[in-house]
């Protein structure tokens, strides 16, 4: 097992984890007189945690596939892992503030979603160069 490869794994299921314990706020958000609803930002931020988790798990077959050196790879998986954790966070502050719809509330966690999709979007492209010269 390379690396990247723990980092991915170990990535993934601390956001994995993530994911499933928000599943703990809704239900008690949910459970209190009158059934609200859940607020969107805890909603976005547990599926894309879930999602995420599983995305690096998969990531790990990427890495393993690349022919890019283990420096690459590595640089990669800390990409895509850190990603996760600023996209995590965005949500999170989000839901925690109340935020309603962060663009039209001009929500102040736009430079974290900003970072984590440039930093996915180029451990994507890494993965990607790899392991099309691996084909």
């Amino acid at each position: 097992m390379t690396e990247a490869d723990k980092i991915l794994i170990v990535g993934g299921l601390l956001t994995l984890t993530y994911g499933a314990l928000l599943g703990y706020p809704m239900i008690a958000l949910r459970m209190r007189a009158g059934n609200p609803p859940t607020p969107r930002y805890l909603t976005v931020t547990h599926v894309g945690a879930v999602l995420q988790g599983v995305i690096l798990f998969g990531l790990v077959f990427a890495a393993r596939l690349s022919s890019l050196s283990s420096g690459w790879n590595v640089t990669a998986a800390w990409l895509v892992v850190v990603s996760g954790i600023l996209i995590a966070a965005k949500d999170t502050i989000n839901w925690l503030s109340g935020v309603g719809d962060e663009f039209a509330d001009k929500a102040r966690t736009a430079p974290l979603g900003l970072a984590g999709a440039l930093t996915m979007t180029i451990g994507l492209a890494i993965f990607i160069v790899g392991d099309l010269s691996a084909l």
